[in-house]
């Protein structure tokens, strides 16, 4: 039981940082994308003299744009799945503090392996509730982000456990 409790909080740690980078990258990316459409669109408007010899390029420009943002969907989170990820991150936070206080528990034998059992199961069932969310909202992992989290958990736990 030590040992899936340990893996237990390492991975709901992992699923934090995560949550937390992931959510910070998807929004730069909105921010991004948001910005490069007011930027067309007022050079759109500002510059419609200089655009007056060039309505091909003008047409071209005003059609990239629209078919953007009909495709942000598909691209880009909305704010309902950046609220998820927001709602992922809290309850992984709040997991990995119960996870944690179990382990603390155990090992200090002020619980049974009985008891840790029960406890773990109890905790691990309320995962459940959030896996529908977390399939939803995530629908790809970066690789650059993964090893990201790696490493910071990597070193949370070297510094708060000596691992």
């Amino acid at each position: 039981m030590r040992n899936r409790i340990w893996t237990e909080l390492t991975q709901s740690k992992h699923n934090i940082e995560f949550s937390s980078l992931y959510s910070e990258h998807q929004r730069f990316l909105l921010r991004a994308f948001n910005m490069t459409v007011l930027i067309f669109s007022s050079t759109g408007v500002m510059g419609w003299k200089f655009w007056d010899n060039l309505p091909l390029v003008a047409c071209i420009i005003i059609a990239s744009i629209s078919l953007l943002k009909l495709l942000q969907p598909h691209l880009i989170m909305n704010e309902k799945q950046l609220k998820n990820l927001d709602d992922i991150h809290r309850f992984y936070s709040d997991y990995y503090n119960k996870i944690e206080k179990l382990w603390y528990d155990f090992e200090s034998d002020r619980i049974t392996e009985e008891e840790a059992t029960n406890i773990f199961f109890t905790l691990k069932s309320l995962e459940t509730e959030i896996n529908p969310i977390v399939s939803e909202t995530i629908k790809s992992k970066p690789k650059k982000i993964i090893q990201k989290c790696k490493r910071n958990s990597d070193e949370y736990f070297e510094q708060v456990f000596n691992t």
